[in-house]
This record gives C-alpha cells, structure tokens and sequence, in this order.
C-alpha cells in the first residue's frame, strides 16, 4: 500500500505545482463548488429552522397535555414520545 500513497502523493504534487491546473481547480471552485453549497446551505438552514419550529411546538403541546402540576421529568417524557413517533414515521 505505501507505492500506491507514494504515487498518489507524487501525482497531487505535480497537479499542486501545475499554474494550469491550479486555475481550473479556482474555475470549478467558483463556478461549480460554490453555488451547489450554498444551495445545501440554505436547504440545511430551512431544515433546521423547520425542525426547530416543530420541536418548540412539539415542547409546547407537551407542557399543555401534562397540566399544572406535571413535573418537567414528564414533560420530557411526553416531548420525547411525541419526537421518536415523528422519527418513527419520517416526518
């Protein structure tokens, strides 16, 4: 294994010092790279702002059901049921 590492870090050396080949990779970078990431970004970010929404209203519903004079171990109980049957259906 350490002739195929060897190569591999040869050919990454000789692509390093390739002025040709360094700018092509910007190219890609810029105009390939870049916007496909921030697109799962802003997805990501969407998601777990959504998620975060759920789980406060989830957080919410549970302290209603459990009443007054629930302690917060139960609320948790409630709020952990509530989210592994989401989980549980994929939403």
């Amino acid at each position: 294994m350490p002739i195929v590492r060897t190569i591999l870090m040869e050919a990454a050396r000789r692509i390093a010092s390739n002025p040709e080949l360094r700018a092509r990779a910007v190219d890609v970078a810029k105009q390939e790279v870049m916007p496909r990431a921030r697109t799962v970004a802003r997805k990501a970010g969407e998601e777990t702002r959504r998620q975060g929404q759920l789980l406060r209203d989830d957080l919410d519903s549970a302290r209603q059901h459990a009443g007054e004079q629930a302690s917060n171990a139960e609320i948790a109980g409630r709020l952990l049921r509530r989210v592994a049957n989401r989980v549980r259906d994929g939403e």
